[in-house]
Formats: structure tokens, sequence, C-alpha cells
């Protein structure tokens, strides 16, 4: 079983491991046509009807539609955009954090996957840790995967964060009963309001703040508090409505600083000075902005 799910992952010419598919002949299953061009970007395909992968742009999108996608399901803190997906892709939204997969979630997921079983993209923002080990612990939910060949599909994807980890691990097969009682997806998840999401902002912001020392708590998720501001305030950009047209500028640079400092702490760099900067930015917008 472990075997077929390896061979399934090398499908699509640049997944996550580009040295083994390139190395590797084409399984002689029958699966549909190929696109007429290559696929240009990551994606891992877990069984030959789910697939995960990043948030794919416009031109991405259409690649995929190729491959028979009929529904897409964003793990996103953002929703799909249903206008670029097309009226016949459907699309649901199970917005999920990095600390940790509540099994509320996982079963909403595998109901989803169970109750409307067609070929599926899972995606978060980098395609890395949310979206993989959303799907890998609904595919334990569901009995379809134990949880030796879970391991090694999280390793495969590149899953890094703790508690995403844990949560597929302990995942486990529930009743079909129990998972049909699970809440169905929605379209577009309700958002928070910006009081709310600037709140939540500062309650990470005061773990990454600083650089913290090796026996500090906060120094165990650093990580995961750093992809967390980085969509917090992707969030936050959205969900302002109409406001001053310098909010817009003040929360992309705060969005860039955010993902420099995701990339500085995900490559085990202390980012200072990304830090240095993007306090000051907030001090910058609190001014300008905050009531």
């Amino acid at each position: 079983m472990r075997r077929m799910l390896m061979i399934l992952g090398m499908f699509g010419l640049e997944a996550c491991d580009q040295a083994d598919s390139d190395s590797t002949t084409s399984p002689t299953q029958s699966v549909p046509g190929p696109p007429p061009n290559p696929i240009k970007f990551e994606f891992q395909r877990l069984t030959p009807d789910l697939l995960v992968g990043p948030r794919p742009s416009p031109e991405q999108i259409a690649e995929l539609s190729t491959l028979g996608i009929q529904k897409v399901i964003s793990v996103d803190a953002l929703p799909p955009e249903s206008s670029l997906w097309g009226k016949s892709i459907r699309v649901r939204h199970l917005p999920l954090g990095y600390r940790d997969l509540p099994q509320t979630l996982q079963l909403r997921l595998a109901r989803e996957l169970a109750t409307d079983p067609v070929k599926t993209y899972v995606h978060c923002h980098h395609g890395k840790h949310r979206g993989p080990a959303a799907a890998l612990a609904a595919l334990r939910t569901l009995d379809q995967l134990d949880q030796a060949e879970a391991m090694v599909w999280l390793d495969r994807c590149g899953v890094e964060y703790q508690g995403l980890r844990d949560a597929v691990q302990n995942a486990k097969p529930e009743s079909i009963d129990k998972i049909q009682a699970a809440t169905p997806l929605e379209e577009v998840a309700a958002t928070r309001s910006l009081s709310r999401l600037m709140a939540e902002i500062d309650q990470v912001w005061d773990r990454l703040k600083k650089v913290p020392s090796p026996e500090d708590p906060v120094a165990r998720t650093q990580k995961e508090d750093a992809s967390q501001l980085v969509d917090l305030f992707r969030l936050s950009s959205e969900s302002a409505g109409p406001v001053d047209p310098a909010y817009p500028r003040q929360m992309r640079e705060a969005i860039d600083l955010a993902t420099e400092l995701e990339t500085q702490v995900q490559l085990g760099q202390d980012a200072a000075q990304i830090r240095a900067a993007l306090r000051a930015s907030c001090r910058a917008c609190h001014r300008a902005f905050r009531d």
C-alpha cells in the first residue's frame, strides 16, 4: 500500500521530490490524460482523487482543471475565489491554524470527502503544512490510510509544524455515523471582525517581537507563530472594508515584512532586523489608523 501511495505521489512533473519523479517511469495504471502543458507548480497526489498543494494562480487553476478537478477546498485563512474556479468546480472553505488541527475540523473535512467523493484539490497558502496535514488526517479518519503511511506523506510533503504532525499521528478511523454528524463545510467560512483580528495579531506578535532565548517557551513555536502572523495580516487587509487609501499600502508593507520574518524564522535565523522593522511598521499603522 505504501509503495502504491509513493508512486501516486510522483504524478505532476514538479511534485515535491523532483529528483524522484525525474528518475521514475510513469505507472501503467489508467489515469486521466495529461494536460497539454506541463504542470508548473508543486502539488502532491495523495490518492487518485485527492490532490494537495498551494493556493494556485489563475493560470495554475486552468492547468488543474485539465486534471479533472471538480472541487477545491481551501484550508487557508482566505477562501477560494469562486469566480476564478468557474461554475463547474465546487468550492469549500475550512480555515485552519498552524498550531493544531482539532478533531472537529478533521471530521468536517472527512465528511466532505465522503459525501461528495469527486476529484478534489485541497490547498493552503504555501501547500506544505496545513493542506497536506488536513487531508492526511481526513484520510486517517476515513480509514483510507494507516498511520505509517501518513507519517511517510508528512515527511514527503515537508510538514514541519509539530502540532499538525501530532494531529495526523493521533488521528484514527471513526464511525460513519460520527463522520456524518459533523457540520458540513461552507463555500465561505464566516470571517472575524477587524478588531478581533487585530487582537489576535497582538497576541501572536507578543511571542514574536523579540528574539527568544533557547529556554523561552515561545522559542518552540516561532515557526508556527510567524506563519500565523502572515495569515492574520492577510485577513486584516481583506476585512477592512472602505478605509483610508493609505491603509492597504500600510498593510501590504506589514504583509511583506511578516512574510520575510516567516522565511527567516523557517531558516533558523534570529530575524532581529526584520522584527525591528515590523515593530516600526506596526507602530506607524497604529498612529495613523487605530481609533
